[in-house]
């Protein structure tokens, strides 16, 4: 079972006997998924029926003589798309004085169905709720830091609080991120608090997050390493063990920019993928956190308990039985029936029609599920045929630019240029196509790097893309088709004579330019969309009004991505160039397939 949510905080004992507040939480969250809930017993280890698709197992472990008092509850859900297991441990051991702890991982096992390895989905996961209302019944620490449920506000006249924000970025014991934002300045603090708990509620129980006045982004910059900075109206995350003596080091602390932040936000609104992309480094580190060595014998004791308590429910003897909470009533009133024969046989009879309809809506959908299936194998057998022939040119070109040096060198020997034939070629200065979504919005606003193209795309359609395990092919392709649209533009502005359509400048492939397989192309829509009145607008895209006074143009020329069955993202553009234009090329949409005759 994969992980896809963990969170680990240590409790002051002056807290309380930690199992039993965490018990008393546990029940109450127990008790919001159904009235079963209520009769789970935490003072014992045993199994419980939660419903007909989720049960839960309690391991309780004391032992007064020494003071250990160890507490774990698991939770199994069976859903459509595989078996969700959630456990929530509490540990009270005299030899982790001063402290206690509390963890919950939350894991999935896939539904046979989604496939596995490289294949399985990246799953949109929100903490347990049981995460949330444990943090607000305890003095959650990371570290020697607090680590609070929701945002807190640090405001620059209060010594103690920005005192104590550096003092959590800087602790070496922190294992959790640290996510800071500066209010934007045409919204008050306690706004954009509120704000920024929403969009970190994907976070809750992986970071600690806290909101700075300007008074306080004044009094911490000064005492950040350089190249870290709390952004106003944008968000950085410090991941743990920030190495104050290394510039280098700001760079592996994702920063969201205010221009990126701001394109999300109405006022202190923001849109809901603002916390998506922030959960992700977070969620990431924090699966990637190592329990304590402690922690790692405790973990493994409770696992074998819970192994034996979970044999002890199955076999009815050796351990505690499954305890039915939710349906010990009905169990009687069965029991009750079957003293009557005719009564036993008609409920048996009806059992197995319904056994019947499911299984034949089992396969109805099984049946759905190969025929998408074989839709989706015939289109990656189509698009790894044309990544094959990419391939194949890619390697054809660089063996022919390999011979030409050789061969370069060579005459350059022969001319007697010894020095110049020796010599290394410098550095390319082209940097590396960008790795996710995030990045290639922030590499586009640079207008050293496109110089000849103009946006007038969505962040949000574009961030639609994120989240995907196609994230990093899709952004690479999009950057390869910018950069070919943009050296078109160039190769047009140098060579205004030959007018070359981009179709025609792709399959010419001159010199010094960049291109992209012709296949990728799309030069034109169909006549069914471009005569579909609700088709074609879905092509409108905006431009300046020196392009068009309307301020919107058709976009019909588009550049494919992928290929196959899904998301299949397009960039849509606008080429505006040659005499009287403004010689530029006009990026109206990157994001998924636009609907078509197929889909509407």
């Amino acid at each position: 079972m994969p992980l896809v949510y963990r969170t680990l905080v240590s409790v002051p004992e002056r807290d309380g006997d930690l199992p039993d507040v965490t018990s008393t939480v546990l029940s109450r969250w127990l008790s919001k998924r159904g009235s079963s809930g209520t009769r789970v017993d935490f003072t014992r280890s045993g199994c419980f029926d939660l419903s007909n698709r989720s049960r839960a197992l309690v391991v309780r472990h004391d032992n007064p003589e020494e003071g250990l008092s160890f507490l774990r509850l698991t939770t199994e859900s069976d859903k459509a798309d595989g078996t969700w297991r959630t456990v929530a441990t509490a540990v009270a051991d005299p030899a982790l004085s001063p402290w206690g702890y509390v963890w919950i991982d939350m894991t999935v096992d896939p539904a046979a169905s989604l496939g596995s390895g490289s294949d399985a989905p990246r799953w949109d996961v929100m903490p347990p709720e049981a995460a949330r209302m444990l943090l607000d019944a305890v003095d959650a620490h990371d570290g020697d830091h607090p680590l609070p449920p929701t945002p807190r506000i640090v405001r620059g006249r209060d010594d103690s609080l920005v005192d104590r924000l550096v003092a959590t970025i800087r602790d070496p014991l922190r294992r959790m991120a640290v996510v800071a934002t500066g209010a934007p300045r045409d919204v008050t603090v306690a706004d954009w608090r509120e704000a920024m708990a929403g969009a970190l509620s994907r976070c809750t129980g992986m970071c600690a997050g806290y909101v700075l006045d300007a008074a306080a982004q004044e009094r911490v910059a000064p005492l950040l390493p350089r190249g870290l900075d709390v952004p106003t109206g944008g968000v950085r995350t410090f991941l743990p063990g920030v190495d104050w003596d290394d510039e280098a080091d700001a760079a592996r602390h994702p920063r969201m920019s205010p221009a990126t932040l701001d394109t999300a936000r109405d006022g202190a609104r923001v849109r809901n993928w603002v916390g998506a992309v922030l959960s992700r480094r977070v969620r990431d580190n924090a699966l990637d956190l190592r329990l304590p060595a402690p922690l790692q014998a405790v973990d493994a004791l409770l696992a074998e308990e819970a192994d034996d308590v979970r044999r002890g429910c199955r076999g009815g003897a050796g351990g505690t039985p499954r305890v039915p909470a939710a349906r010990g009533a009905a169990v009687v009133h069965r029991a009750a029936q079957q003293s009557n024969g005719a009564a036993a046989l008609a409920q048996e009879r009806e059992a197995l029609e319904q056994q019947t309809q499911r299984l034949r809506e089992e396969v109805t959908r099984l049946s759905s599920r190969i025929s998408g299936l074989t839709e989706e194998r015939d289109e990656l057998l189509a698009e790894t045929a044309d990544l094959g022939e990419e391939l194949d040119t890619a390697r054809q070109q660089l063996r022919a630019a390999r011979y030409e040096v050789r061969w370069l060198r060579e005459r350059a020997r022969e001319a007697g240029l010894f020095r110049l034939a020796a010599a290394p070629a410098p550095r390319d200065p082209q940097r590396r196509p960008p790795a996710s979504v995030h990045e290639l919005l922030e590499r586009i606003t640079d207008d050293s790097e496109l110089p000849h193209l103009y946006f007038t795309i969505e962040d949000q359609t574009v961030y639609e893309l994120s989240d995907s395990r196609k994230e990093a092919l899709w952004v690479t392709r999009a950057w390869e088709a910018l950069l070919a649209l943009n050296d078109y533009a160039r190769y047009q502005f140098d060579n205004p004579d030959r007018g070359l359509g981009f179709h025609s400048y792709l399959r010419e492939t001159p010199d010094g330019y960049q291109v992209i397989p012709v296949k990728r192309l799309a030069s034109q829509e169909s006549d069914y969309v471009r005569n579909r009145g609700k088709l074609n607008d879905k092509r409108l895209f905006r431009v300046p009004e020196e392009v068009e006074p309307s301020g919107r143009v058709p976009m019909y020329a588009h550049i494919k991505l992928d290929t196959e069955y899904g998301i299949c993202p397009r960039l849509y553009f606008f080429p505006h160039l040659g005499p009287g234009t403004t010689n530029r090329v006009y990026v109206g949409y990157l994001g998924r397939h636009l609907p078509v005759q197929q889909t509407n």
